[in-house]
Formats: C-alpha cells, structure tokens, sequence
C-alpha cells in the first residue's frame, strides 16, 4: 500500500503562529480580567511591532512512518499579510517522496491554503494574541526550570476542544517583553494520533518585530494493529516590512521575499 493513502493519518496539524494582529485592535486588551499583566503586556509588545506589509519564506517538512513504510514531504512557500490581515500565500515548490508537484498539483495545494487562511483554519491561536487571550486561562508567572535566566514561565489552557488551541508552558522574557518559547499540546489531535507536542521557538528576525521562527510537532499513534509517528518542522525566515502592499506582493509572487 502507497503511504500516501494514508494507512495511518498522522499527519501534522501545520499548527502555524501566523495569525497577526494589527496594533490598532489590541488596546482594547489590555486590561483582561484574570489575565497576568505580564501576558497583556507580551500581547501589546507582539501586536505593535507587526503593522504594515509583513512578508516572510516558510520551509516546511513532514515525515510520517506506518511500520515499515515512511512518507516524507518538503515544501518552500511565502506569506503575505498587510496590517495584521492575510493576504496571500504562495508556493514555490512541494515534493511528495523526492518527487516534486506537477504545476497542477502545487496550483490546488495553492488554492486550498488560501481558502483555509481565509476561512480562519490552519494556524494556532495563540495565547499572548490580543483576539485570543480570551480563549484562554493563565498561571501566575513562576520561576521556570530549564530556560534562560531571568525568564518566567506561565501556564495556559483552553477548554475549546479544537486543533487551534492547546494547553501548555509558555517562557516569557520579561526585561524585553516577548515570548522565546512555547510547548502545548493541541485539544484536538490529528486523526488516529492518541498523543503529541508542539513546540514553537521565537527570536528577532528584523528591528521592531519578534515572531515564531521555527515549530516542531510530533504525533504518535496507530490504526489497527500499525503503530506510526508523525514529525513536521517549520521555519520561518526573511521576515521582513516593506515600504507598501504592491512591493510585498510582487516579491511573494516573484519569490523574492
């Protein structure tokens, strides 16, 4: 049987932190009830750094094992967003088992991401997004076992039982008022998957803005008798503002991010 029928669905949830927020929408936030001040105030510092055109190159890749057979899918794309609002996203290329996508193949793939951003599906909504806090139920920042000094760390959970939220640890830096890192584990898990992780690591790609640079997610599970894993990476890089909305599109669609 041919992986790609999927014996056993594990496929990742490409759980992506690409829901911006425009500054102009997070004010009304910023006070909360039960949220920390630390997390308003992460969620203030996020939102305001990601006005205007904002463009970045995704590199995805997703190896799924069923027993003895092994999947593998890789894929380079970019995004666009213009105030916190989903533009556009474009595929460059996409291999299925070394063997790349027809024009066809990567046009449909192409068409069904955007309609899922436009829908609102695909990407984690995250617990320091000023829209989202509200989804959410926080710890009181506590000292945090394993990361950097100086950083705390806050417990967050959601009771909505869907593939978007999860529960998990965040790590804030407090003296420059962003997360560096975040580790939850998705309410919903992929179909046939009965556990797995997600972690999300962020860093300064450009002066003015923090983001999500790189995820990890990894699944375990079985159908029948199979057991399988399912491990998907996502980088994120050349995330940049530009000066207009025209410059930002002919970049995505030239590849030039």
């Amino acid at each position: 049987m041919k992986l790609s029928k999927r014996p056993l669905r594990l496929l990742p949830l490409l759980c992506l932190p690409l829901a911006l927020v425009a500054a102009s929408g997070a004010q009304s936030y910023a006070d909360v009830t039960g949220v920390p001040s630390l997390v308003q105030n992460v969620a203030l510092a996020y939102a305001a750094g990601l006005h205007g055109p904002i463009g970045m190159d995704r590199h995805f890749s997703t190896t799924i094992k069923a027993g003895p057979v092994t999947h593998t899918e890789t894929s380079d794309s970019g995004i666009l967003f213009n105030n916190g609002a989903f533009v556009k996203v474009k595929y460059y290329q996409i291999t299925d088992d070394a063997k790349a996508f027809s024009p066809e193949q990567l046009a449909e793939r192409e068409s069904q991401t955007n309609k899922d951003w436009l829908a609102g599906k695909i990407f984690f909504k995250e617990p320091y997004d000023p829209r989202y806090m509200g989804d959410y139920s926080f710890s009181e920042p506590q000292a945090c076992s394993g990361c950097p000094s100086g950083q705390l760390a806050i417990n967050f959970k959601s009771t909505l039982q869907d593939s978007q939220h999860g529960n998990g640890i965040m790590w804030i830096d407090p003296a420059r008022t962003r997360v560096t890192q975040l580790t939850y584990t998705p309410n919903a898990l992929p179909s046939h998957a009965t556990s797995g992780t997600v972690t999300e690591v962020s860093s300064d790609p450009t002066p003015g803005i923090w983001y999500v640079t790189r995820i990890d997610q990894v699944y375990q599970g079985h159908e029948f008798f199979v057991k399988g894993t399912g491990k998907f990476s996502g980088t994120f890089d050349r995330i940049r503002r530009f000066p207009s909305l025209a410059e930002a599109e002919a970049a995505l669609d030239a590849g030039t991010i």
